[in-house]
């Protein structure tokens, strides 16, 4: 008797489980998308492009604290959308596998690798590998890119493809004026007697 009842009831109930995944797996647009965003936090801004666009947005709810988003209005593709609700917040998004992941991944891979680069030239330096004016001009290029990435982070909200090649490459070319320091020495260890 309840049988009749419960097998609609049963067909009904998988059918909203299946609407209601759809959005969440839906595929980011790829076409142009109406936007009319007022400014607004950042966090709320990040959900309502989500929401908009139908992309998954990866992000560390801690990075959007404190942050505004400023008003976008258009017709504009979600690449675009994102990118301008994130200029000037110094964030940068990228895509990733399938969804946008909203981070400081760049900057924060090329302080690291500026920091490395610097402590290199400095043991060179000490060690006399490398002249007082090759430190200068190593120690001026690691400025550039050290101040360059976050601005152009910052005016574009990503680093493009470009910017990263050129921004390697420069310290790539340092790299190789510094040359690698020798491997130190096992502790106890005593040369050779010749």
């Amino acid at each position: 008797m309840f049988s009749s009842f419960v097998r609609p009831l049963a067909l009904l109930g998988s059918g909203v489980g299946l609407l209601l995944a759809v959005p969440a797996v839906a595929e980011c647009a790829r076409g142009k998308v109406r936007v009319d965003l007022p400014q607004q936090r950042m966090d709320e801004r990040m959900q309502a492009l989500a929401h908009l666009t139908g992309c998954f947005m990866e992000v560390d709810p801690t990075l959007l604290a404190d942050r505004q988003a400023p008003r976008v209005r258009g017709r504009v593709t979600p690449r675009h959308a994102l990118y301008l609700s994130l200029r000037r917040s110094g964030l940068e998004a990228a895509p990733y596998k399938g969804h946008w992941r909203i981070d400081r991944r760049q900057q924060e891979r090329f302080a690291r690798r500026i920091t490395t680069l610097r402590t290199t030239a400095a043991e060179q330096r000490e060690r006399g590998a490398i002249s007082r004016v090759r430190a200068a001009g190593v120690a001026h290029s690691l400025r550039h890119v050290e101040k360059a990435v976050p601005r152009e982070v910052n005016e574009q909200a990503h680093l493009s493809v470009k910017d990263r090649i050129r921004y390697n490459a420069q310290l790539d070319r340092v790299g190789r004026k510094i040359g690698t320091p020798p491997p130190p020495l096992p502790s106890g260890w005593v040369p050779p007697i010749r």
